[in-house]
């Protein structure tokens, strides 16, 4: 009867270790787990005009991402403007305007969560 008891209180231990080491592993951070998805990744504009780029945001899964704050900035304003920031939709997809301002090359950066993703804006003269 004391072997079992031995058997079934190093058992107890021994699940009791594997549920705390468990409990402590490092669980990936929020920014491992989302993926920025920019369409298109290349675009030309003129002066003036108005393009619309979408962002889609994904969890690990490629799951959409509801509700996230995305902030958009260009390299280079006197290039081209951004909106500054959008709200992801139901379908993890957010939609940013990008005016033309003067001639030259700008990269648009859009993060959220401390994930970045970028595109490639070169102003085209008329």
């Amino acid at each position: 009867m004391k072997l079992i008891n031995n058997k079934r209180i190093f058992y107890f231990f021994v699940c009791l270790g594997i549920l705390i080491m468990n409990s402590c592993a490092p669980m990936p951070s929020y920014e491992e787990r989302t993926k920025i998805i920019v369409s298109p990744h290349k675009l030309s504009v003129c002066s003036g005009s108005e393009d619309t780029v979408f962002v889609r945001l994904l969890d690990k899964e490629s799951g959409p991402l509801f509700g996230m704050k995305i902030n958009a900035t260009s390299t280079s304003p006197t290039v081209a403007t951004v909106t500054p920031e959008s709200l992801t939709d139901a379908t993890g997809r957010a939609t940013f305007a990008v005016k033309g301002i003067s001639p030259g090359y700008t990269n648009i950066i859009f993060s959220v969560a401390g994930q970045k993703a970028s595109m490639e804006v070169i102003f085209v003269e008329h």
